[in-house]
């Protein structure tokens, strides 16, 4: 597990699919209490190791967040290893207190994550951020990209344009992660709120299992 400092941990590790040496961290500064959360600081960013995790340097710059942000994803394209997403929680633009905010929810890098270009401002792709944030790139499709929210969303083409799963044709909601067979596409596992969605023609249609276990929530009530 990687840590800045004792607000700032690693949100998402990726290794180069071609070379397990080069590996990728999202790195999310935050703050939680049981009154709320402080999500984003100057620590959030992209990480970059070279030699197997042993030194690491933040990647800035192209079109890359300047101003404090929040939650990072990364997700490497098995097919293409030098094409690499990252989901970048950001304000969308709207002050906070008075500070200017960025924008933009997908970035897109097409040489190894040296250079970057915001590709989506979709926030669909990235809701409740502590929750979720996660995606998943096909194995044989570096164009081909899954994001799981309380939605379920894709894009055909890295990240251009992205839509939401019709609900008919949607694992379910409340979407936390997902496995794609790595020598099969086809093949797909989502977990979500309702138990394990299992798909095998490309997430057409889904097999949805709902697991004998329950999701618990803490409720306080004052007399």
């Amino acid at each position: 597990v990687l840590f800045v400092d004792e607000q700032t941990g690693c949100s998402d590790v990726e290794m180069n699919p071609a070379n397990p040496r080069e590996l990728y961290a999202g790195m999310w500064q935050f703050e939680i209490k049981t009154w709320g959360r402080e999500s984003g600081g100057p620590s959030s960013g992209l990480y970059k190791s070279t030699d197997g995790g042993e030194t690491w340097r933040k990647i800035t710059g192209s079109e890359l967040p300047r101003l404090p942000h929040g939650k990072v994803s990364i997700a490497a394209a098995r097919s293409d290893p030098r094409r690499l997403y990252a989901l970048i929680e950001t304000g969308d633009g709207v002050p906070l207190r008075g500070k200017e905010q960025e924008s933009g929810k997908l970035w897109r890098s097409d040489d190894g994550g040296e250079t970057w270009r915001v590709v989506s401002y979709d926030r669909n792709l990235s809701c409740r951020q502590p929750y979720y944030t996660r995606m998943a790139v096909a194995p044989d499709d570096p164009d081909e990209a899954y994001f799981l929210c309380a939605s379920f969303s894709k894009t055909l083409d890295g990240g251009e344009t992205t839509e939401p799963v019709p609900q008919s044709q949607s694992p379910g909601g409340d979407n936390h992660d997902m496995w794609i067979d790595p020598t099969d596409a086809n093949r797909m596992v989502v977990g979500n709120d309702g138990g394990v969605s299992i798909s095998t023609n490309r997430g057409r249609t889904w097999l949805r299992v709902q697991l004998p276990i329950a999701q618990m929530y803490h409720v306080t009530v004052d007399n």
